[in-house]
């Protein structure tokens, strides 16, 4: 996000009334319904600023909360993804230029493919920082059928699948055995198969915002993951089987529907470990009494939804 977007999104949440450092612990502070509450303000807000990020900003949460988008909002913000359009591309490095364009083009078909009600987010392309690392990127469901095709499995080191209304994991996922990160943020999982045990060499899994309620035991067999990103699911209880991650450094499972911690976390060595808006009560007694998690945890990681 830049400077601008950053900023414009501030504004538009204070007019909402929400503090964007409150809603970044908790996304359901913004909903269809306060959104297009101040729908026309916001919209007033955007014109008269002139600024254009500030119409791409007010789109953004607009397909992340499923509200009516306008026609002329619609409109100007297609035009402006246009790259021809794009005042800052002889600013960039070849890099930044490739990355830029995948961004834009993402934005434009989830604005085109946008219907009111559904909600949809766009894709975030973590880990890449140069022209290597996109090559070795297979970005949506088209590529992935592609490489697949093509039987170039070795190639890929990074999949995103972010945002491709997925109800399962494809099985093609499971024939990129050098897979280092997988990402699967914003689709409609509600468990992972035991396939998952072939990505032997998974350092990084995103799952960020699907429905997942059950973890298999299997995914302890992927001994070489460092961070697991289910932030926003709906997972009730964890396998003991996640104590066996000696590599595991971060392990986000903040809003989720967590009671309780199983006791073969106290062989983890995390670095960070979020477990904010679960509906456990009382933090687990190894965890208050290892000296290893005092930086880690504090009373606010647990509080209650209830």
């Amino acid at each position: 996000m830049s400077e601008e977007h950053y900023y414009w999104n501030e504004i538009f949440f204070e007019k909402c009334g929400i503090v964007l450092s409150e809603y970044q612990n908790d996304r359901n502070m913004l909903n269809k319904a306060i959104l297009e509450r101040h729908l026309d303000d916001l919209i007033n807000l955007a014109n008269r600023s002139g600024d254009i990020s500030a119409h791409q900003t007010l789109t953004v949460l607009i397909l992340q909360v499923g509200a009516k988008l306008p026609n002329d909002l619609k409109e100007k913000v297609l035009e402006s993804l246009e790259w021809e359009n794009d005042n800052k591309r002889y600013h960039w490095s070849s890099f930044v230029v490739n990355v830029r364009k995948v961004y834009l083009e993402d934005f434009r078909q989830k604005i085109l493919s946008y219907r009111n009600n559904n909600i949809s987010f766009l894709i975030n392309l973590r880990r890449i920082h140069d022209d290597k690392k996109l090559e070795k990127t297979l970005i949506g469901l088209e590529q992935l059928n592609s490489f697949s095709r093509l039987r170039t499995f070795e190639k890929i080191d990074y999949i995103n699948l972010d945002s491709c209304r997925l109800a399962d994991m494809p099985e093609e996922v499971f024939r990129f055995s050098n897979l280092s990160a997988l990402s699967l943020d914003n689709n409609f999982l509600t468990t992972l198969p035991d396939s998952i045990i072939n990505l032997h060499n998974l350092k990084k899994l995103y799952l960020i915002n699907n429905k997942i309620k059950i973890l298999p035991s299997s995914i302890g067999s992927l001994t070489s993951l460092e961070s697991i990103y289910l932030s926003y699911n709906q997972i009730e209880s964890l396998p003991s089987s996640l104590g066996n991650l000696k590599n595991l450094r971060s392990l986000y499972l903040n809003n989720n529907n967590l009671k309780s911690i199983p006791d073969t976390f106290r062989t983890l060595n995390l670095n960070i470990f979020n477990l904010r808006n679960n509906r456990i009560k009382d933090i687990p007694v190894f965890l208050k009494e290892s000296s290893k998690y005092k930086k880690v945890f504090s009373t606010k990681a647990f509080l209650n939804k209830e």
